[in-house]
């Protein structure tokens, strides 16, 4: 297990982290996000050890990583958002000097160069110079050189930007396929990527951790949406039983030939109480389904106050 508790780093008199805390178990993919300027480079900066903590710890197996950084270091891989690599060398060259200088033992070198140049396919492109390659090819060579000592720690940082979906959808499905038995953080601004690739979701906004959840549970809320032809003054007089936590306008639809939608937010799991519930009316009823608050709207809400 990975374990940061009550991290801090202060750059003069601005904080970018503070007393961050979450654990982190192989075999989950998780994800750091945040607007520009939230602390998530900085705090991936300091779990590789970059970055020094102003205050705080980082433990990986129970153990501080200051006590022995390099240790812990030949056992991570940090792909960061402008990937390092050296544009005058072939792939081929490339692939051969990070499994060197990452301590890759000779005996099994080549075996596992061949499995990055698989993995990250590669092999048609092995005697290209870097500078060459397109975007996608480049982050592919980066990504290879990053996991070519197999590290149990995974860190990336917009590995996708910039590459067309083709390319987006290669990296997302190598992702998901490193992750089996790793500790994987993922930092990105492409929701959709959190949705379909992460396990576990860590938003941090002002340098300070607020929302840190499995995805399924981020959106968890037992909520229902209703389209009906009532006004909200009327909607809110039927649904005044205390199940009923309230009843709102749906700011994201708008009015159709007289039509609203309404959000009702009920205490417990149980919409066949809306349901219940309209069946008594007079209301006409177009639509009624469960709600579940798009990961959009849940980020915007809890990085813009």
């Amino acid at each position: 297990m990975l374990e940061v508790r009550n991290l801090s780093r202060s750059f003069n008199s601005k904080i970018a982290v503070d007393q961050v805390s979450f654990s982190l178990k192989p075999g989950k993919i998780t994800g750091l996000l945040g607007p520009n300027g939230a602390g998530k480079t900085t705090t991936m900066r300091l779990i590789t050890g970059y970055l020094e903590p102003s205050s705080g710890n980082i433990f990986y197996q129970g153990r501080d990583i200051q006590e022995d950084l390099q240790a812990i270091q030949r056992r991570l891989g940090y792909l960061p958002e402008s990937a390092p690599l050296y544009y005058d060398m072939l792939v081929s060259e490339y692939l051969e000097f990070m499994a060197e200088i990452r301590d890759v033992p000779e005996s099994n070198r080549q075996t596992q160069i061949q499995k990055m140049i698989e993995v990250c396919e590669l092999s048609t492109h092995l005697n290209f110079p870097i500078a060459q390659l397109s975007k996608g090819f480049k982050q592919r060579v980066a990504l290879a050189g990053t996991l070519i000592h197999n590290p149990e720690i995974i860190i990336l940082d917009e590995p996708t930007s910039g590459l067309d979906p083709n390319q987006i959808s290669h990296i997302r499905n190598l992702i998901k396929n490193l992750a089996k038995d790793k500790i994987l953080i993922l930092s990105t601004h492409i929701l959709q990527e959190v949705e379909d690739v992460c396990d576990e979701v860590i938003i941090i906004h002002k340098g300070k951790i607020v929302a840190n959840s499995s995805v399924e549970n981020l959106h968890s809320g037992f909520q229902v949406l209703i389209e009906t032809n009532a006004e909200e003054s009327e909607v809110k007089k039927i649904f005044q039983n205390e199940i009923f936590l309230s009843v709102e306008l749906d700011k994201d639809s708008k009015p159709k030939e007289g039509f609203f939608s309404y959000i009702i937010s009920l205490s417990e799991d149980k919409p066949e109480e809306v349901f219940r519930v309209l069946a008594k009316s007079n209301f006409v009823v177009r639509e009624m389904k469960i709600f579940r608050k798009s990961l959009e709207s849940i980020f915007e809400e809890l990085t813009r106050g």
